[in-house]
């Protein structure tokens, strides 16, 4: 089975008790981050980028009720706890990036196509994710919305 990572949009949702999806986000969440293989691993990775990403837009004035920094940085150090997979960006990274980018048809893309690197680079089979659409161009790796 392929390990999936999970996007920022579903932390936020998860976090946000204000998102229209909380609820399915947090127990979906909740569910792949007590979901462990036979060794006791969890099927799941977090990319560093999605928690950086997760600070920046959990904490944004623009939300209903946006948390305070504190509190944010709180909840990526109990995900820290955890011992889930932190995927980091590889040496390969921009030029993986530079590669995937040829096709991108908008400067919009950009920070998804890093993430999409990485998962490459990692070699992660798959992304959870609710904005499937904006990953539907790269055939390496799965991307599915577990909230439908």
């Amino acid at each position: 089975m392929a390990r999936y990572a999970l996007d920022t949009n579903l932390l936020v949702y998860a976090h946000n008790v204000n998102a229209p999806l909380h609820e399915a986000a947090k127990e979906f969440v909740e569910a792949v981050m007590n979901d462990c293989d036979a060794a006791g691993n969890l099927q799941v990775c977090l990319p560093a980028q999605v928690l950086v990403e997760f600070l920046n837009v959990i904490t944004w004035s623009r939300l209903e009720s946006p948390l305070p920094i504190q509190q944010a940085t709180g909840l990526v150090q109990q995900y820290l706890d955890t011992g889930i997979e932190i995927t980091h960006p590889q040496a390969t990274q921009l030029e993986t990036l530079l590669e995937l980018l040829e096709n991108a048809s908008s400067r919009k893309k950009v920070f998804d196509v890093a993430l999409a690197a990485t998962l490459k680079d990692n070699g992660i089979g798959g992304l959870y994710t609710v904005n499937t659409k904006d990953f539907k161009e790269f055939e390496f790796f799965e991307v599915v919305n577990p909230l439908v």
